[in-house]
């Protein structure tokens, strides 16, 4: 029996809901204010920019746990990017152990 799958989280910011899909490297439609994924795991799932509220389906294997992680660690880090960037800072690199991501920069 399929049942529908809701996530509210903070993505709202569509500059930075695309930088983190493409980083991601999840495809998708841009609907102007809705995003269907549509490759990955989130393939099928929408997410709402206005509420920030992704939806799936169980029929697509769809879990609220698997329709947030990936994205919303690569929509922080768009985040952060936004907001260093502001300060005159630069990412110079990028590591990550599978869980935990770390950002070095400098001051420019």
């Amino acid at each position: 029996m399929s049942r529908r799958i809701y996530s509210k989280t903070s993505i709202t910011d569509k500059d930075l809901a695309l930088q983190a899909l493409k980083q991601a490297g999840i495809q998708y439609q841009d609907q102007g204010k809705t995003i269907l994924f549509t490759s990955g795991e989130m393939a099928n799932a929408t997410l709402d920019l206005t509420t920030g509220t992704i939806s799936g389906d169980s029929d697509f294997g769809h879990t609220k746990e698997g329709l947030v992680g990936l994205l919303r660690q690569h929509y922080s880090e768009a985040q952060i990017k936004r907001e260093y960037a502001k300060l005159g800072t630069t990412i110079d690199e990028r590591q990550t152990d599978g869980q935990d991501v770390v950002l070095m920069w400098h001051m420019a």
